[in-house]
């Protein structure tokens, strides 16, 4: 799943003319070669720390900033009060400074221990302001740990202190920086609050600057709850603010911003037409890290629209810049980015191998939103291998880090953690059968060596068995006796370990035996079918012992008779859960609704809902292909997403061709499902399948079985009992199997009119 990243109009780097910028340097340089070692000097080399911080050249800020607190130890105690003063003023200002370089570089602790340091001298001479500005910086610290209620604490306590000297401007930075750090928690409420009080100072005191950062602030709440023409309208009002003050920094932002408006709403010709007015400016005034972002929102449109080629190519333009700055979260998130890619281009490999090399910069920086997506990354990859014991295991990894509160989501934990007890010891016994084998084994070579040096012995004995006979008779016996004491211990122990893995192995069934009744329950019972149909048969063959495939019936408020065939995404463990919040969401549907097409429409925006609480920037991708029957006296009512209905009339073949869309989140979910009504005749058999049947490998030559195979196999055998064309449809499919695997579910229902 892609991540894209919003441009954040919150804080931004000024850029300085860089040759200005080294004028100024120069000219420290040569003051404090000549002047006095006092005060001045002091002054000098804090001003040198904070303006190569400027330009980001951190080691050189860090040489100059512990050269002043040095300096200042010598200045210290051979001063008047006042002059005092003056030194422990700018020694405070060198440890803000080494926080801020700190913060800047990712040592979070130092940062902190210097801005403390500068907070306990400020607090010795009562500079307010400067305390009110490190609590400030210690919050940002904390925020970019997300140690929210840490950050709260330090920018409530810099909002208090900016209150009481009155600083106006300090007090809206400290309400900006509070509805940031309620932003990032999701509490868009109180980080609009926030915002607006921001906004509302920022216009009584005059800061144009402060009133456009305020209102793309304001936008980016609107935006992630969803509200894009709020979300817009502040975008455009900060845009216009900006172009009227000219800061390019702020216009690009803007237009990224307005981009990433268009691009949630599906518009990609208006979303790339300002990313890419964005990526001009932020090239042109060298913004690194802001042109990374650019090149992910356009990598983003571009897989939205299946052109993985360019979105290949700014995902890695992305990287290459990120990697440059050393931005560990820029880096993840184009890892996930670059892995979504390859995993839509079927490159399983290079999808791995960028998911993993996220998950371990994620782990490292404690980002759980980007280990969230990498797992379910690989979990994707390890489903679409067949290599379902590590999909599961990813899965699990990928529940850990999801925060799911609602009941639909609680149900699906349970459920997942009955199969995760199933398979673990499932697997327990598996091992321990193994281990079995290797002990017997072990045994049975160690028992043939004995035998063999009983019998050398022997030989041996033989050839001095005039001298010694007697006492190597005597040793013999007593070595066979030791011997067989020996193997009869041995094999009490084998007996008892098989005792014990017979006993597990019966407890394991249980278990994987009522994890699948779980699921089953959510299935169309026999006693409603029978009640509503005459002759039928499903064939339900799940690939593992739950399954993503699943059929489901249900009585409509009008009276009338609904049946749906049904494939999860995924199949497995992870189609089994994702079937379960199917059936939840068909259920709910059907409150509300008869026609088949809006219930599938009701039930795509369900799934949408739900899935949007998985994390992801946009909400999950999964649902299930589906074709719904709706039974009202000779009419039949069909509403179908990707998978079709066939219906054998008078030994011809009619399909019921479905909506090229899943019911679930597709570039196509806006677009309502199509009900075909049809007059249903005496002797009409129905089909209904998923894709397991067609798509299985099998045969001589090891090809899919495909629908036409199938379409013909029916054609032929219409005639049959609707029960033998089950039993045959069974046996067909089994000898197509042969020596090979099951690669998917498989169910398919036929009905006979």
């Amino acid at each position: 799943m892609k991540k894209t990243l919003l441009l954040s109009s919150v804080l931004f780097l000024i850029i300085i003319n860089s040759f200005a910028q080294q004028t100024k340097t120069d000219s420290l340089l040569i003051l404090l070669k000549t002047d006095r070692a006092d005060t001045n000097q002091l002054i000098h080399l804090y001003e040198l720390s904070n303006e190569f911080s400027k330009i980001d050249n951190y080691d050189d800020g860090i040489k100059y900033a512990n050269q002043a607190i040095i300096f200042s130890n010598v200045l210290l105690g051979k001063r008047n009060k006042t002059i005092n003063k003056t030194i422990k003023i700018y020694t405070a200002k060198a440890y803000y400074n080494l926080g801020n370089i700190n913060y800047y570089q990712g040592n979070y602790p130092e940062a902190v221990k210097n801005h403390l340091v500068a907070i306990k001298i400020n607090e010795e001479i009562g500079n307010k302001k400067s305390i009110a500005a490190s609590y400030n910086s210690i919050g940002n610290t904390y925020r970019s740990q997300a140690n929210y209620p840490q950050a709260l604490k330090n920018h409530y306590a810099s909002l208090k202190i900016r209150q009481e000297i009155g600083d106006q401007g300090g007090v809206s930075t400290s309400y900006n920086n509070i509805g940031i750090v309620f932003e990032d928690q999701g509490n868009y409420s109180d980080a609009l609050k926030n915002y607006f009080l921001a906004l509302k100072i920022k216009e009584a005191i005059g800061d144009i600057g402060g009133v456009a950062t305020a209102l793309s602030n304001i936008g980016n709440i609107y935006f992630s709850q969803g509200n894009f023409t709020d979300a817009l309208k502040n975008f455009v009002a900060s845009l216009k603010i900006q172009e009227k003050i000219n800061d390019a920094n702020g216009i690009a932002i803007a237009y990224g911003n307005i981009g990433n408006v268009y691009y949630t709403q599906h518009n990609y010709p208006e979303a790339l037409k300002n990313y890419f007015i964005a990526l001009k400016i932020m090239e042109k005034i060298g913004d690194t890290e802001s042109i990374a972002f650019v090149y992910t929102n356009i990598g983003a449109v571009y897989l939205d629209q299946g052109n993985y080629t360019e979105a290949l190519k700014n995902q890695l333009a992305s990287l290459k810049i990120t990697e440059t700055t050393s931005d560990k979260l820029s880096m993840c998130a184009s890892y996930n980015n670059i892995g979504s890619i390859y995993v839509q281009q079927k490159k399983h490999l290079e999808a791995e191998k960028y998911y993993k090399k996220a998950i371990g910069l994620a782990k490292e920086i404690g980002y759980k939103e980007l280990l969230k997506e990498s797992y379910k990354g690989l979990m994707q990859i390890d489903s679409a291998k067949a290599n379902f014991k590590s999909a599961f295991q990813n899965y699990k990894m990928y529940d850990i880090y999801s925060d799911s509160l609602n009941n639909e989501d609680v149900r699906k934990h349970t459920i997942q953690n009955q199969m995760n007890y199933d398979f673990e010891k499932k697997e327990a016994v598996t091992e321990a059968e193994h281990k079995s084998e290797l002990q017997n084994q072990h045994f049975i070579s160690e028992e043939k060596n004995r035998k063999q040096n009983i019998i050398i012995f022997s030989i041996i004995t033989g050839l001095f068995l005039v001298a010694v006979f007697a006492l190597i008779v005597f040793r013999s016996l007593r070595i066979t006796r030791k011997q067989k004491e020996t193997i009869e211990e041995q094999k009490f122990v084998v007996e008892k370990h098989k005792e014990i893995i017979e006993e597990k192995h019966k407890e394991i069934t249980d278990s994987i035996n009522y994890a699948e009744r779980i699921q089953r329950s959510f299935l169309a019972t026999k006693e409603l079918l029978d009640e509503n149909l005459n002759e039928y048969f499903v064939l339900f063959k799940p690939k593992d012992v739950v399954s993503g495939d699943f059929y489901w019936s249900a009585k409509l408020s009008n009276g009338n008779f609904a049946l749906a065939t049904a494939d999860s995404t995924g199949h497995g463990v992870p189609g089994a859960i994702m079937s379960l919040l199917n059936v939840t969401s068909l259920e709910k549907a059907i409150e509300h609704h008869t026609n088949p097409a809006e219930i599938l429409n009701h039930t795509r925006q369900t799934i949408i809902k739900r899935l949007k609480k998985d994390g992801s920037e946009d909400g999950g991708k999964d649902g299930m292909d589906c074709s719904l029957l709706v039974f009202e006296n000779n009419q039949l009512h069909i509403a179908a997403a990707n998978n079709p209905v066939w219906i054998i009339r008078e030994n011809e073949l009619i399909e019921i061709k479905p909506d090229k869309m899943p019911v679930g989140k597709s570039d196509k979910q806006d677009q309502t499902f199509t009900t075909h009504t049809l007059e249903l005749q005496k002797g009409d058999t129905i089909y209904t399948l998923t894709d397991g049947f067609p798509d299985q490998f099998g045969g001589d030559k090891g090809k899919k079985f495909m629908s036409k195979k199938l379409k013909e196999l029916l054609l032929a055998n219409v005639h049959l009992p609707i029960a033998q064309q089950r039993e045959l449809l069974d046996s067909t499919f089994k000898n197509w199997v042969g020596d090979l695997e099951q690669v998917d579910d498989v169910t398919v229902i036929g009905i006979k009119v």
